[in-house]
């Protein structure tokens, strides 16, 4: 208890705060940033950015500040309030008008400050979240009292992932409110990017190596910033706002170029409660082997219904018509940060190819295709669509993945459903290593008593592969 009063005492103690800032490059201050460091970074580490934006945004005086000196370099609600206040009041001192102040936040920082701004909207024009995002932990949408701004790099390891979501919640605002909240990715930087020098290993290990320098880096995120900011003058003839606007529609169109195989992938893993990959699987599995016209319908079932469901297969007239399930797993995720939107398992419960021969009386052959083979069409799918730079950084850079051998789970012991997920082996094998990814299959002959003629698999979400290819093949630490 003692231990926990004195962090306590001295978070209080330490809740004045303490503030980097420094002065317009050009006349009277007009507008300022207020900006709050990602974990373990300090405070001026991100000077350098902020000058950036100084330079970049010349429609006006601007001062700059970052917040310094946290308790154990960690943002907090409980330090916040009074590092905000502190920036806030020695701008003040200095002369520096504080009626149009934006924030600014990396990584941790930025949960921290739109925190912090949702409860103090009155003290902010907008915020500015580099390399992080409005969570989805308590809400499902990027409704915010003001205009927000969401920049991820294009090789930023943890927040990649989540661009897709936060463009589509952005995008679900009213017209009114998307003509100042924005989502773009910033191409060809990292998420460590934000900051200048050093960052902490755990930020490297969580991340894509750099493609270009730090000050080119930084000249990505300011001028976007920077034209963000052009979207807010009154004086809508000016020559910053119509280059801010004509800007932002280059930004958004190359973000939804680059979100558009992640669009494709998604609907292929799951639309409308189907799973349009399944499906394509059951039709796999049969190997147009059958004359007749075939049908398949899929549905997606949270995990107790799936364990109860079975496929089912008949004949009417001259179709034959399926019926398959699918369960989707995904990674935990309780932080909204550093994790996957695909499924990290698609179980899926089909017919076995001799299922269907029987049915149209055609000789069985007494094998089952393996769960590999599907995974192998669900990585080709995604190599379809991803673009081609992505495809080059993997196969320059990146791990190489094999598909090994399936794994029987068998009919007694652990429920197959509940058996577990696909296995990602990493291996220091080749030039910058090699993963294996092993599939679980559960199979029974069309003799088999209760289950006959069953193929159940784990398979390989195309929209998984897809996050392999851009994310997890390059990242300096693999996280599947």
């Amino acid at each position: 208890m003692k231990p926990i009063i004195l962090i306590l005492s001295f978070l209080a103690y330490k809740a004045n705060g303490s503030c980097d800032l420094e002065g317009p490059n050009q006349g009277e201050a007009g507008i300022g940033i207020i900006l709050v460091p990602g974990a373990k970074i300090s405070g001026d580490a991100y000077l350098p950015i902020l000058r950036k934006i100084q330079e970049e945004y010349s429609s006006e005086p601007m001062w700059i500040a970052s917040t310094a000196a946290w308790f154990g370099d960690m943002p907090n609600p409980i330090e916040v309030g009074g590092q905000i206040n502190t920036c806030l009041q020695l701008a003040r001192d200095k002369g520096y008008d504080t009626s149009r102040v934006f924030f600014a936040g990396h990584s941790l920082g930025g949960i921290v400050m739109e925190s912090y701004i949702s409860g103090n909207p009155d003290i902010a024009q907008g915020i500015i979240m580099l390399g992080t995002w409005l969570p989805d932990l308590l809400r499902a949408n990027n409704e915010f009292p003001v205009p927000v701004l969401t920049a991820i790099g294009e090789l930023d390891g943890g927040g990649i992932s989540y661009l897709r979501r936060e463009w589509e919640e952005t995008h679900d605002l009213s017209p009114e409110k998307q003509q100042l909240s924005k989502t773009i990715m910033v191409p060809q930087v990292n998420h460590g990017q934000v900051a200048a020098g050093e960052v902490p290993e755990s930020v490297v290990e969580n991340d894509i190596d750099a493609e270009l320098s730090e000050s080119d880096a930084h000249s990505n995120y300011a001028v976007r910033v920077a034209d963000w900011l052009g979207l807010f003058l009154q004086n809508k003839d000016s020559t910053q706002y119509e280059k801010s606007v004509k800007n932002f529609l280059v930004y958004e169109a190359e973000t939804m170029e680059f979100l558009e195989p992640f669009f494709a992938m998604r609907d292929a893993e799951e639309t409308a409660n189907y799973s349009p990959i399944v499906k394509d699987a059951q039709i796999e599995i049969i190997n147009g082997e059958v004359d007749h016209p075939v049908t398949v319908t899929n549905q997606v079932l949270d995990a107790v219904t799936f364990e109860i469901y079975s496929p089912e297969a008949k004949k009417t007239q001259d179709e034959v018509h399926i019926k398959t399930y699918t369960h989707m797993m995904y990674d935990f995720d309780a932080l909204d940060f550093n994790n996957h939107l695909s499924a990290s398992t698609v179980k899926a419960k089909l017919k076995s190819a001799d299922s269907i021969y029987d049915l149209v009386n055609k000789p069985t052959t007494g094998k089952f295709m393996e769960c590999s083979v599907l995974n192998q069409k669900s990585y080709e799918l995604a190599l379809s669509v991803a673009s081609r730079q992505a495809i080059e950084r993997m196969n320059e850079k990146g791990r190489s993945l094999i598909f090994g051998t399936d794994e029987n789970i068998g009919w007694f012991g652990v429920p197959w459903e509940v058996s577990g997920s696909l296995k990602w082996e990493e291996q220091m094998i080749g030039p910058n290593g090699q993963v294996t990814l092993t599939s679980t299959h559960l199979h029974s002959d069309t003799g088999f008593f209760g289950y006959p003629g069953m193929h159940y698999c784990d398979i390989l979400s195309p929209y998984r592969a897809l996050e392999w290819i851009y994310i997890e093949s390059v990242r300096n630490k693999m996280q599947f």
